[in-house]
């Protein structure tokens, strides 16, 4: 399981397709609960246009001095109000940040923004050494000088601070979770310990055991991060994919 930070490629690394927005509401509706509750969400079958939505960007400290933890919260514009089961944070796995993986606009429009033109009051995280959050010294150095920088545990410890600033602000106990991939690791762990603060927990393609060496890492040493190319993004994505159909 590789959870080290990614240092992304100037050019800029995207990942090839974006969440799924019918399969991610339709989660949320299901109620993919660990956590306490089960009831439904119901939501309008449209979600109002993304200009209709404010958008608000929070940096928090971080347990490096210096490192602050980037978060986005976007909401329907005019609402500062939300009950716990229509506010929802998510996580990004181990390769791409939540500011470019949740918040990738397709056609004009993102998960993020979806679900908040829906009614969520929806935030994100990129964790320490990913996307818009901060370098962690070691980052300086060659992966191989250092221990992985965030492991799942530290990872959900990043998530536990989070959720608490979302509680404070919102004036509530509970919250929804999402996470994908390694991220639901991250939320399955700190739910597992925390089911007094999550309503709903949300496990989008979750990780499992393998018995072949992952694409990411191959089974080697692991450092303590790694860099992502836009070739080598495109190269992993197109792993398994019918050579008759890597041109299109």
């Amino acid at each position: 399981m590789a959870d080290r930070p990614m240092r992304t490629d100037p050019n800029g690394a995207r990942p090839g397709r974006g969440l799924a927005r019918r399969e991610l509401v339709g989660a949320l509706a299901a109620g993919a609960a660990v956590a306490a509750t089960a009831s439904a969400i119901a939501a309008p079958a449209t979600a109002a246009p993304a200009a209709r939505l404010a958008t608000e960007e929070f940096r928090l400290p971080w347990s490096e001095p210096g490192v602050e933890i980037y978060v986005r919260n976007k909401r329907p514009a005019g609402t500062d109000r939300f009950p716990g089961d229509r506010i929802l944070l998510y996580v990004h796995g181990s390769t791409y940040p939540s500011s470019t993986a949740f918040d990738l606009p397709l056609g004009g429009l993102s998960a993020m923004d979806y679900l908040a033109g829906l009614g969520f009051d929806v935030y994100c995280i990129d964790l320490p050494g990913y996307g818009l959050s901060g370098r962690p010294a070691a980052m300086d150095a060659p992966p191989a000088d250092n221990p992985p920088l965030i492991r799942t545990p530290d990872a959900a410890k990043v998530v536990g601070q989070v959720v608490d600033f979302i509680r404070k602000r919102r004036n509530v106990e509970k919250i929804d979770l999402m996470g994908w991939s390694w991220g639901t690791s991250t939320m399955g762990l700190y739910t597992s310990t925390h089911n007094d603060t999550v309503n709903r927990l949300v496990l989008y393609a979750p990780q499992w055991l393998a018995r072949t060496p992952g694409l990411i890492g191959g089974g080697g040493p692991v450092g303590a991060y790694r860099s992502v190319s836009r070739d080598s993004a495109r190269a992993r994505w197109l792993t398994g994919c019918p050579r008759t159909r890597r041109p299109t």
